[in-house]
């Protein structure tokens, strides 16, 4: 059976002190304030060949080569504050600065800094070219050493929005885009900002008959269905990655997972994310490097119900620190060993993400064999897909990816339910106990009655996986005897000896602590990530703009100056976005727009004057 790297044809596929991607919700200064701009200035950048990109994807993936999951192209950018901007100033003496980059035909735009330094009392924003989504406020709170990454932003423009409190310096702002990055893929929730829609035909979400987000099979299994009620804990550990791959100017996605280690306690928690090496083919040790600095985390990239719904959404950090990695050399045909990558997000996961650290199991003798309920579980994105499910009642021992080492260096199963593609590698498998054995390696057995996607377009569904063996990379030996060769120093750092270990929480308090059971969606910025305009309304349609910092449902009423109610809406899985409300029915005068989401009651004023 020939077997592929997971990330080439099969089978691969991201907020301590002040790192991350963690942004502040908000809403810009010049939607509150209607703030027109005469000029804003805007740069043109060529659109990278994603033609040949694919075709030389395909001639790789026909000859083994491994890359994580490719999904967009890089273009270098020369975008700086103040120079390629231009500003206005508010009543209060703030200061709104503006720029915009296009990339003609791009489905979406990341951008990349390689330089970000805000100082305190600035707001950084991002939007599409139709204002539906939002990006930010980034602040200072988010000031890297040497870059910054976003994630995408839909369509072929991208809105750059500082908003500068009056006492800011302008020589302590440093900001500079030097690259963008084009994706092509992994980007179908971002369908729900290209057009505005009348609040009332988003109850549901957009119409997805096959429940999918991405290019992944229609035999894929969404990661919330039933197969996996009895391992919600391990889902919630499960994330992906989007990692550059500057030296090519690509960027790809693999899976990872969350895991925990002894030690951890709530004052000096550890968040490691485990994936697979060959994830990162540059095989970086440098913490500098772009793709280590600029590698985006995604957490619960996936849907709230098993089939329909709305759209997902996701929660995302900026930037990893190397931790130990088995030594990874790129060939044509696998020839892999050990297969583990362990990183530390340079900032704390939110405690309201609900996000868990897996726990491990680093014996070789785990059970094989499973009866039901009881299973092998993992959960990945295949294809830069949202999260997804496979499961197994059996595993070998004696798998292996092709290396000198082999076999017996891979568990190797074939799945009962779901599969894997391109995209999953990096994912955990979980035993039964749901305690981490393996990670995502290479891939084989192409079902064809499962080859096409929700869009039609042919993938590539795989029944046998082989998962690198927690096991044998606990300690390690083919590439030497140092620390960052092999898990065990950093999985078990207080070398307790024990070989199984539960998973926690992300602050690493136990899953049945109370003290964040009840997670609040929001927090009391709620009024200020709420904008609604324009204010008056003259056309009878009033905008309202959300960006929060989690996904949550509103119920809408409309109240007259007398107290009555005269509107009633509903908002299903909102986070950001804009959403058009119809007033033309409703008489001039001056009305109140309640929004609750089960916890707190936000009420903004506005007034009708057509």
């Amino acid at each position: 059976m020939k077997k592929v790297i997971l990330s080439a044809f099969a089978f691969s596929i991201l907020y301590s002190s002040s790192y991350a991607q963690i942004s502040q919700g908000g809403i810009p200064m010049s939607f509150q304030a209607q703030q027109s701009f005469s000029y804003i200035p805007q740069h043109i950048y060529g659109t990278p060949d994603w033609a040949a990109a694919v075709a030389q994807e395909q001639k790789e993936n026909a000859m083994g080569i491994s890359k994580p999951y490719l999904v967009g192209l890089f273009t270098a950018t020369d975008i700086g504050f103040p120079q390629s901007g231009s500003f206005t100033t508010a009543a209060d003496g703030s200061i709104i600065w503006k720029a915009q980059i296009k990339i003609e035909d791009a489905p979406a735009i990341g951008l990349y800094f390689d330089q970000f330094n805000l100082p305190q009392g600035v707001q950084l924003y991002l939007m599409n070219s139709n204002k539906k989504q939002i990006l930010g406020a980034y602040t200072d709170f988010n000031n890297l050493d040497g870059g910054f990454a976003v994630e995408p932003v839909q369509g072929e423009l991208v809105e750059i929005e500082l908003n500068i409190q009056p006492n800011v310096q302008m020589s302590d702002i440093d900001l500079h885009i030097h690259q963008a990055l084009v994706y092509w893929r992994s980007i179908s929730y971002l369908a729900a900002f290209e057009n505005g829609q009348m609040a009332e035909e988003w109850i549901d979400g957009p119409p997805d008959p096959y429940g999918l987000e991405g290019n992944s099979s229609t035999c894929n299994i969404n990661a919330i269905c039933p197969q996996g009620a009895d391992y919600a804990v391990q889902r919630k550990a499960a994330a992906q990655i989007i990692v550059p791959i500057n030296a090519q100017g690509q960027a790809g996605v693999c899976s990872a997972t969350m895991i925990n280690s002894t030690g951890n306690t709530n004052g000096t928690c550890k968040q490691y994310l485990l994936t697979a090496s060959h994830c990162e083919p540059t095989n970086s040790t440098n913490n500098s490097d772009i793709p280590l600095n600029n590698m985006l985390v995604r957490f619960n990239f996936e849907r709230t119900t098993c089939t329909g719904g709305s759209a997902a959404q996701q929660n995302t950090i900026n930037g990893v620190k190397y931790v130990a990695r088995a030594n990874y050399v790129q060939t044509s045909t696998p020839q892999i060993n050990g297969d583990f990558l362990l990183l530390e997000l340079k900032q704390a996961v939110p405690e309201s993400w609900d996000v868990n650290l897996a726990g491990w199991d680093n014996t070789a003798n785990t059970p094989t064999n499973y009866s039901l309920p009881k299973k092998f579980i993992g959960f990945h994105h295949p294809a830069g897909d949202i999260k997804k499910l496979m499961t197994a009642q059996n595993i070998s021992p004696n798998g292996s990816a092709g290396g000198s080492d082999g076999p017996g260096t891979h568990w190797q199963l074939q799945t009962a339910v779901g599969g894997v593609e391109q995209g999953s590698s990096g994912s955990a498998l979980f035993n039964g106990e749901g305690r981490v054995i393996g990670i995502a390696s290479v891939a084989g057995l192409p079902d064809n009655s499962c080859s096409v996607n929700g869009k039609g377009q042919n993938t590539q569904f795989l029944k046998m996986a082989a998962y690198s063996k927690l096991s044998y990379d606990w300690d390690y030996s083919m590439d030497g005897n140092s620390d960052s060769r092999k898990l065990k120093p950093w999985l078990d750092p207080i070398q307790s000896g024990v070989t199984t270990m539960d998973a926690v929480k992300s602050n690493c308090t136990a899953l049945d602590d109370p003290g964040t059971s009840n997670i609040r969606i929001v927090d009391e910025g709620l009024n200020r990530q709420i904008g609604i305009y324009p204010n008056p309304v003259t056309n009878g349609i009033v905008n309202v703009s959300f960006n929060l910092e989690r996904s949550t449902s509103f119920i809408i009423e409309v109240y007259s100056i007398e107290g009555k109610i005269v509107k009633t809406f509903q908002l299903k899985d909102v986070k950001s976005n804009a959403y058009t409300f119809d007033m033309g029915d409703i008489s001039n005068g001056v009305y109140l727009m309640k929004l609750n989401n089960g916890h707190q009651n936000v009420v903004k004023k506005f007034t009708v004057a057509r």
